[in-house]
Protein backbone atom coordinates (compact mmCIF):
# COMPACT_ATOMS: atom_id res chain seq x y z
CA UNK A 1 0.00 0.00 0.00
CA UNK A 2 3.16 2.36 0.40
CA UNK A 3 3.84 2.03 -2.68
CA UNK A 4 0.44 2.78 -4.22
CA UNK A 5 0.20 5.84 -2.13
CA UNK A 6 3.41 7.43 -2.90
CA UNK A 7 2.10 6.55 -6.93
CA UNK A 8 -1.08 8.82 -6.16
CA UNK A 9 0.78 11.70 -4.44
CA UNK A 10 3.49 11.72 -7.21
CA UNK A 11 0.57 12.09 -9.70
CA UNK A 12 0.23 11.52 -13.58
CA UNK A 13 1.34 13.17 -16.63
CA UNK A 14 3.56 15.68 -15.06
CA UNK A 15 0.74 16.90 -12.47
CA UNK A 16 1.06 15.75 -8.87
CA UNK A 17 -1.77 14.37 -6.39
CA UNK A 18 -2.31 16.98 -4.06
CA UNK A 19 -4.14 15.23 -1.38
CA UNK A 20 -4.84 11.53 -0.84
CA UNK A 21 -8.18 10.53 -0.54
CA UNK A 22 -9.17 6.60 1.72
CA UNK A 23 -7.40 3.89 0.20
CA UNK A 24 -9.14 0.48 1.04
CA UNK A 25 -6.88 -3.11 0.63
CA UNK A 26 -9.30 -5.58 1.44
CA UNK A 27 -8.10 -9.10 1.46
CA UNK A 28 -9.26 -12.69 1.67
CA UNK A 29 -11.41 -14.17 4.29
CA UNK A 30 -12.84 -10.37 4.59
CA UNK A 31 -13.64 -9.31 0.50
CA UNK A 32 -17.36 -9.89 1.71
CA UNK A 33 -17.07 -6.15 3.54
CA UNK A 34 -16.56 -3.15 2.23
CA UNK A 35 -14.05 -0.46 3.19
CA UNK A 36 -11.56 -2.43 5.27
CA UNK A 37 -8.61 -0.89 5.93
CA UNK A 38 -5.38 -3.48 5.06
CA UNK A 39 -3.92 -5.43 7.59
CA UNK A 40 -1.79 -7.61 8.40
CA UNK A 41 -3.09 -10.50 6.10
CA UNK A 42 -1.23 -13.05 4.82
CA UNK A 43 -1.33 -12.74 1.15
CA UNK A 44 -1.30 -16.14 -0.38
CA UNK A 45 -1.73 -18.59 -3.54
CA UNK A 46 -5.71 -18.48 -3.69
CA UNK A 47 -6.02 -15.53 -1.75
CA UNK A 48 -8.52 -12.18 -3.37
CA UNK A 49 -7.37 -8.78 -2.84
CA UNK A 50 -10.23 -5.93 -3.46
CA UNK A 51 -8.93 -2.32 -3.58
CA UNK A 52 -10.83 0.68 -3.94
CA UNK A 53 -7.96 3.99 -4.01
CA UNK A 54 -8.96 7.40 -5.65
CA UNK A 55 -6.07 9.97 -7.06
CA UNK A 56 -7.02 13.41 -6.33
CA UNK A 57 -5.80 16.79 -8.09
CA UNK A 58 -6.78 20.42 -6.64
CA UNK A 59 -9.54 18.47 -4.33
CA UNK A 60 -11.57 16.78 -7.26
CA UNK A 61 -11.38 12.70 -6.74
CA UNK A 62 -11.44 10.28 -9.47
CA UNK A 63 -12.01 6.90 -7.52
CA UNK A 64 -11.41 2.84 -8.87
CA UNK A 65 -12.13 -0.03 -7.89
CA UNK A 66 -10.18 -3.10 -8.93
CA UNK A 67 -10.42 -7.01 -8.07
CA UNK A 68 -6.82 -9.09 -7.86
CA UNK A 69 -6.81 -13.24 -7.45
CA UNK A 70 -3.37 -14.09 -6.21
CA UNK A 71 -2.80 -17.10 -8.87
CA UNK A 72 -5.72 -18.41 -11.03
CA UNK A 73 -8.84 -17.25 -10.16
CA UNK A 74 -11.98 -19.33 -8.94
CA UNK A 75 -14.85 -20.15 -11.45
CA UNK A 76 -17.04 -18.15 -8.97
CA UNK A 77 -15.42 -15.34 -9.14
CA UNK A 78 -14.95 -15.36 -13.22
CA UNK A 79 -18.86 -15.19 -13.14
CA UNK A 80 -19.51 -12.48 -11.01
CA UNK A 81 -16.45 -10.28 -12.72
CA UNK A 82 -18.17 -10.98 -16.33
CA UNK A 83 -21.50 -10.01 -15.00
CA UNK A 84 -20.58 -7.09 -13.69
CA UNK A 85 -18.16 -6.08 -15.97
CA UNK A 86 -21.24 -6.41 -18.59
CA UNK A 87 -23.59 -4.57 -16.20
CA UNK A 88 -20.87 -1.76 -16.42
CA UNK A 89 -21.03 -1.37 -19.82
CA UNK A 90 -24.81 -1.44 -20.21
CA UNK A 91 -24.38 1.23 -17.44
CA UNK A 92 -22.00 3.59 -19.51
CA UNK A 93 -23.84 2.75 -22.58
CA UNK A 94 -27.06 4.16 -21.04
CA UNK A 95 -25.34 7.55 -19.89
CA UNK A 96 -26.68 10.71 -21.87
CA UNK A 97 -27.94 14.06 -21.12
CA UNK A 98 -31.15 13.35 -20.54
CA UNK A 99 -31.29 10.19 -19.23
CA UNK A 100 -31.43 9.50 -15.24
CA UNK A 101 -29.37 8.13 -12.45
CA UNK A 102 -32.45 5.48 -12.36
CA UNK A 103 -31.79 4.56 -16.28
CA UNK A 104 -28.32 4.15 -15.44
CA UNK A 105 -28.94 2.15 -12.44
CA UNK A 106 -31.24 -0.47 -14.16
CA UNK A 107 -29.46 -1.01 -16.85
CA UNK A 108 -26.68 -1.84 -14.46
CA UNK A 109 -29.43 -4.25 -12.29
CA UNK A 110 -31.57 -5.67 -15.63
CA UNK A 111 -27.45 -7.07 -16.98
CA UNK A 112 -26.24 -9.10 -13.77
CA UNK A 113 -29.40 -10.29 -12.95
CA UNK A 114 -29.47 -12.05 -16.50
CA UNK A 115 -25.96 -13.51 -15.51
CA UNK A 116 -26.99 -14.71 -12.37
CA UNK A 117 -25.41 -12.03 -9.61
CA UNK A 118 -27.65 -9.42 -7.79
CA UNK A 119 -26.59 -5.94 -5.99
CA UNK A 120 -29.04 -5.17 -3.08
CA UNK A 121 -27.90 -1.04 -3.24
CA UNK A 122 -27.49 1.93 -4.92
CA UNK A 123 -24.20 1.44 -7.90
CA UNK A 124 -22.66 4.67 -7.76
CA UNK A 125 -23.20 8.47 -6.61
CA UNK A 126 -21.97 12.04 -7.70
CA UNK A 127 -18.09 12.30 -7.07
CA UNK A 128 -16.17 15.91 -7.27
CA UNK A 129 -14.96 17.94 -5.03
CA UNK A 130 -15.09 15.35 -2.39
CA UNK A 131 -15.44 11.82 -2.44
CA UNK A 132 -19.24 11.61 -2.26
CA UNK A 133 -21.39 14.49 -2.97
CA UNK A 134 -24.72 13.77 -1.37
CA UNK A 135 -26.80 15.98 -4.52
CA UNK A 136 -27.44 11.89 -6.83
CA UNK A 137 -27.29 8.55 -6.46
CA UNK A 138 -27.55 5.58 -9.39
CA UNK A 139 -29.84 3.47 -8.21
CA UNK A 140 -33.68 2.88 -8.95
CA UNK A 141 -36.00 5.61 -8.40
CA UNK A 142 -33.60 8.66 -8.64
CA UNK A 143 -34.85 10.42 -10.61
CA UNK A 144 -31.85 13.34 -11.39
CA UNK A 145 -31.48 14.48 -14.72
CA UNK A 146 -28.56 13.46 -16.18
CA UNK A 147 -26.22 16.72 -17.40
CA UNK A 148 -22.87 17.23 -19.21
CA UNK A 149 -20.16 17.58 -16.97
CA UNK A 150 -21.46 15.64 -14.15
CA UNK A 151 -19.35 13.36 -12.75
CA UNK A 152 -19.95 9.97 -11.27
CA UNK A 153 -18.17 7.23 -9.25
CA UNK A 154 -20.16 3.62 -11.08
CA UNK A 155 -19.19 1.71 -7.57
CA UNK A 156 -20.34 -1.64 -8.46
CA UNK A 157 -18.97 -3.45 -5.50
CA UNK A 158 -20.72 -6.20 -4.31
CA UNK A 159 -20.69 -7.47 -0.93
CA UNK A 160 -22.34 -11.15 -1.42
CA UNK A 161 -21.51 -12.41 1.54
CA UNK A 162 -20.09 -12.62 4.81
CA UNK A 163 -16.59 -13.79 3.19
CA UNK A 164 -17.44 -13.12 -0.78
CA UNK A 165 -17.07 -10.39 -2.16
CA UNK A 166 -16.44 -8.53 -5.49
CA UNK A 167 -14.92 -4.59 -6.56
CA UNK A 168 -14.70 -3.11 -10.03
CA UNK A 169 -15.51 0.98 -10.60
CA UNK A 170 -15.19 3.88 -13.16
CA UNK A 171 -15.33 7.17 -12.61
CA UNK A 172 -17.14 8.98 -15.50
CA UNK A 173 -18.04 12.39 -16.98
CA UNK A 174 -21.33 13.13 -18.51
CA UNK A 175 -20.40 14.04 -21.99
CA UNK A 176 -22.56 15.91 -24.51
CA UNK A 177 -23.11 12.32 -26.17
CA UNK A 178 -22.15 9.69 -23.45
CA UNK A 179 -19.96 9.05 -20.85
CA UNK A 180 -16.01 9.37 -20.62
CA UNK A 181 -13.87 7.62 -18.38
CA UNK A 182 -11.62 9.45 -16.60
CA UNK A 183 -10.01 5.85 -14.79
CA UNK A 184 -8.11 4.07 -17.39
CA UNK A 185 -7.54 0.64 -16.15
CA UNK A 186 -8.38 -2.40 -17.70
CA UNK A 187 -11.48 -3.68 -16.66
CA UNK A 188 -10.35 -7.37 -16.15
CA UNK A 189 -9.94 -9.64 -13.30
CA UNK A 190 -6.22 -9.18 -12.75
CA UNK A 191 -4.46 -12.39 -11.82
CA UNK A 192 -1.56 -11.89 -10.03
CA UNK A 193 1.00 -15.55 -10.66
Amino acid sequence: MAEILATLARGANGKPGTDLANAFFCSSPRTGTCHIRWSEDIIREGSQINIELGGVRHGYVAAIMRTFSVGIASDRLRRVHEAEVAGLESALNVVRPGATCSDVANAFYRTIEKHGVKKHTRCGYAIGVDWTEPTASLQDGDMTELKPNMTFHLMLGNWIEEDFGYALSETFRVTGSGAEALTLSPRKLFELT
